[in-house]
């Protein structure tokens, strides 16, 4: 299977991950920069989206970095959030096992339930290519995650040259649970779709 078409197969299955990681990174990044109390927020939407994958702490740990909680507080806020990820790190370890060290830290750190998932479903049995495809994949909706962040602070940034940055954070009261609700959504379809798939 040439590199090409085993791109086009990532693309196409990272097509779904497209909408729901643009859509609540947006959110991430609009939080950040109404709420979080950052200079320069669509850099920090940058740094942030590009460091770590996770919508639960892009959006609950808003509160936290306007706080000013410490670092070391916050990583293990992180880490006991994303625990699961781990378990992802490890059943994935045997078929990277010849992969370059910092090759394998950046598929394991895009080890998101989506990436996970898709992963692990691919048919494709050869090695190199079932290795260039998770590339791929990781790289595409790593992509779209940092998209979506950027592209929501860059919004907030604007209006709040032209409306009042307190009536930005009272419209954006709310979007916390709406992720709440979208992720319930994508997380019973993929469930759903993973039953139809197993009969």
């Amino acid at each position: 299977m040439g590199g090409a078409r085993i791109f086009r197969l990532a693309l196409r299955d990272s097509l779904p991950v497209l909408m729901g990681y643009t859509t609540m990174g947006f959110v991430a990044g609009v939080l950040l920069a109404a709420k979080g109390n950052v200079v320069l927020a669509p850099l920090w939407g940058f740094l942030s989206s590009a460091l770590w994958v996770t919508g639960t702490m892009s959006i609950a740990g808003v509160p936290h970095i306007a706080a000013r909680i410490s670092i070391l507080a916050f990583a293990l806020m992180t880490l006991a959030v994303n625990f699961r990820y781990a378990f992802y790190g490890f059943s994935m370890l045997g078929r990277w096992k010849d992969v370059p060290f910092l090759h394998k830290c950046y598929l394991i750190l895009m080890l998101t339930d989506e990436n996970y998932a898709l992963e692990v479903a691919s048919p494709i049995k050869d090695p190199r290519a079932h290795l260039a495809y998770c590339t791929y994949l990781s790289a595409l909706n790593h992509s779209y995650w940092i998209a979506g962040v950027v592209s929501g602070a860059v919004t907030v940034a604007l209006l709040g040259m032209m409306v009042d940055p307190d009536a930005i954070r009272s419209w954006t009261n709310g979007m916390e649970f709406a992720m709440l609700a979208l992720f319930l959504v994508i997380f019973t379809d993929q469930i759903r779709g993973f039953i139809r798939h197993g009969k």
